[in-house]
C-alpha cells in the first residue's frame, strides 16, 4: 500500500498554491492507495487537486474552514492511524497528548500536521508529522522547505520524507516499527 500523507498547505490565505514541482512529481506518483491530510488546507484549492491522486481522508485545521471531521481513524494494511490535525494539545507539538488520543482511539500511529516541520519519532505510538505541503510559515516556525510524506507499508513499512530544496526534491527514508 502506497499513501501520501501531507498537511498544511494554507492555500490560498498564505500560498497561492503547492509549488509546482511537488504537484509534476505527485502526479507522476499517482494513483496513491489513500492520500491522508492533516489540517489546514484552509481553501478548497489543494482538496480538489488531492481528490486526483487517490482516496482522500482530510481532517480539519485550526484555520479551516471547510467541513471536514476534527479526526478520523482510517485502517493502513490492518493497522489503525489516528489523523487529527494537532492544535488540540498544548504545548504545540506534545506527542505525550497526542499520543493519549491515538490509544484512546485504538490506534497505533498517529498522523498530525500543525507543526509546519516534518517528524518521524516514536513516542507511545508512532508518529508522522509531514510538515508544510508549500513550506509556509506557521505559529512554531517561520516557515521553511516544502514537505511530505510517502509511506509503503510492503515489504515493511518505510516512510520517504520529501523536501524541496532549492527547486530539487530531495528524500530521506525511514524504516518503521510499527
Amino acid at each position: 500500500m502506497r499513501v501520501l500523507i501531507a498537511s498544511d498547505a494554507h492555500v490560498p490565505d498564505r500560498e497561492p498554491e503547492v509549488p509546482e514541482e511537488i504537484r509534476a512529481f505527485l502526479a507522476e506518483q499517482a494513483p496513491f492507495d489513500l492520500v491522508l491530510y492533516a489540517g489546514d488546507l484552509t481553501g478548497p484549492e489543494v482538496l480538489e487537486w488531492l481528490k486526483s491522486l487517490g482516496e482522500v481522508k482530510a481532517v480539519k485545521g485550526n484555520m479551516d474552514y471547510l467541513p471536514l471531521p476534527a479526526e478520523a481513524v482510517v485502517d493502513i494494511e490492518g493497522v489503525r492511524a489516528l489523523l487529527i490535525h494537532g492544535h488540540q494539545v498544548r504545548p504545540r507539538g506534545n506527542l505525550r497528548a497526542l499520543a493519549e488520543i491515538a490509544v484512546e482511539r485504538g490506534a497505533r500511529v498517529a498522523i498530525h500536521g500543525h507543526l509546519h516541520k516534518p517528524l518521524i519519532a516514536r513516542e507511545g505510538v508512532l508518529h508522522l508529522n509531514p510538515g508544510s505541503l508549500t513550506g509556509t510559515w506557521g505559529g512554531s516556525s517561520l516557515g521553511g522547505e516544502p514537505t511530505f510524506i510517502i509511506l509503503e507499508t510492503e515489504p515493511t513499512w518505510t516512510a520517504h520524507l520529501y523536501s524541496l530544496r532549492n527547486g530539487e526534491l530531495k528524500k530521506e527514508t525511514f524504516n518503521l516499527r510499527i
